[in-house]
């Protein structure tokens, strides 16, 4: 019986292509989580310079959701157009 042995080149290949494709997204929850932990972090140091207690907190979670957000979208919405191309012109 001859078994035979897959072509490392289209293995290869193919695992490249899936980084490509995949890569944009594979550290997206890194980038949506450090804005919003930084600007927490930057809200509870200015409520205890200022003692104002929730108020910066909530203040700068809002901006690091909105920041968060928006670069995901802009990255799943940037890579969608590359994967399909240029829309046709009307």
């Amino acid at each position: 019986m001859d078994i035979k042995k897959p072509d490392k080149g289209g293995v290869k290949e193919s695992l490249n292509e899936s980084i490509r494709v995949f890569g944009p997204y594979m550290n997206l929850g890194l980038q949506m989580a450090l804005p919003i932990i930084g600007f927490v972090f930057l809200g509870v140091w200015l409520d205890d310079k200022y003692s104002t207690s929730p108020l910066w907190v909530l203040v700068f979670s809002a901006v690091g959701l909105f920041a968060s957000f928006y670069y995901f979208f802009k990255t799943v919405s940037q890579n969608k157009i590359e994967s399909e191309g240029e829309p046709p012109k009307e």
